[in-house]
């Protein structure tokens, strides 16, 4: 397992943010223990710019990261994302943000050579496509990473994320508190951290109802992450002919705006038939027919907070503790929910 910046720290009885003002030489540590930090980085093989390499920077680095690019991709959420990094970058004094992509299946040590050649100060990691086995390589360029929509329980990042379990289990819930008891999920068929959470936040508010005959295998439908592709898989679901739920809670607008347009099509319709709640609010919501009740996420919010964890771990200003901001989303209802009669 690579050896990381906090690996180094921990050994050296420092906190991770007194062994990064180590390895950029800046002040702030004493030189014994910058002395110590830098025997144990040795001896256990931690690669980092030497002081003497660095230089001042005003540069900070967003790194979007595809794994697949089936969920990341040029869509109003992460334009948004990226918005709220570069506003808040320059409201704090930094002159220059360096947006990068970063392909895991194109040559990685050559993209990783090229991040070093920037000498940014500090580096937001667009996580929602990565594994916790990915984050290591972006550890060890010796500056302060922070994580950007997505975190891993194996690793002590500082990250900013979506609730998205309260998320859905809100949404959920609003579905129950208009008379749907009977609510599926149009589940993404590509299994990143943050629909494996809304996936747990589903099944935690169906199980509060208490029925023993939900089985989430009859009333989860796995689609994908597209318009065409949720539209196809929702349609061919439809050609079963099942027994379909009152509600669906979908894991994103674009699933549920695909799907919407299956049950159009079969002529089923929404909300009079089958109420539909998605999750991001994203401008596809007031352009689909009715527009789309959904859980609204604060994106420019969450870019921003990325920037301001970073910049304060670039100065020092941490003692050390490890963070997972996470912004709750909101409720926004439009049309595509119906209330059902009491005796329904």
């Amino acid at each position: 397992m690579a050896v990381t910046a906090r690996d180094v720290a921990k050994k050296a009885g420092v906190s991770p943010a007194a062994a990064s003002l180590v390895f950029r030489g800046k002040p702030g540590v004493g030189d014994e223990t910058r002395e110590r930090v830098l025997a144990v980085a040795r001896e256990m093989g931690f690669e980092y710019s030497a002081p003497s390499e660095v230089r001042r920077t005003s540069t900070l680095q967003l790194i979007i990261y595809k794994k697949h690019g089936k969920v990341v991709s040029e869509t109003p959420f992460f334009e948004q994302l990226t918005k709220g990094v570069s506003d808040e970058t320059y409201r704090l004094g930094y002159h220059r943000l360096s947006i990068s992509y970063f392909y895991a299946a194109e040559h990685p040590s050559e993209q990783l050579k090229s991040l070093r050649s920037t000498k940014c100060a500090g580096i937001i990691l667009l996580a929602t496509e990565m594994r916790a086995t990915d984050v290591a390589q972006f550890e060890r360029l010796g500056v302060p990473v922070v994580l950007l929509d997505g975190w891993f329980p194996s690793k002590r990042n500082d990250s900013v994320v979506i609730d998205n379990q309260r998320g859905a289990w809100q949404a959920t819930q609003y579905l129950i508190s208009q008379g749907h008891r009977d609510v599926g999920y149009l589940n993404s068929n590509v299994d990143i951290r943050n629909f494996l959470e809304r996936r747990d936040g589903y099944l935690s508010a169906m199980r509060s109802l208490g029925q023993k005959d939900f089985d989430p295998a009859k009333a989860i439908v796995r689609v994908g992450t597209t318009i065409e592709s949720a539209f196809d898989d929702m349609s061919a679901y439809l050609a079963t002919g099942p027994d379909l739920p009152t509600a669906f809670f979908a894991d994103n607008d674009i699933i549920a705006a695909g799907c919407m347009r299956a049950l159009a099509k079969a002529g089923i319709r929404v909300p009079e038939d089958v109420s539909i709640i998605g999750f991001d609010d994203m401008p596809i919501c007031q352009l689909v027919y009715p527009a789309l009740t959904t859980m609204a996420v604060p994106k420019a919010s969450m870019g921003a907070l990325a920037v301001q964890r970073l910049v304060a771990l670039i100065k020092g200003e941490t003692t050390g503790e490890s963070v997972r901001i996470c912004v709750l989303p909101e409720l926004i209802s439009r049309e595509s929910v119906v209330r059902l009669p009491t005796n329904a």
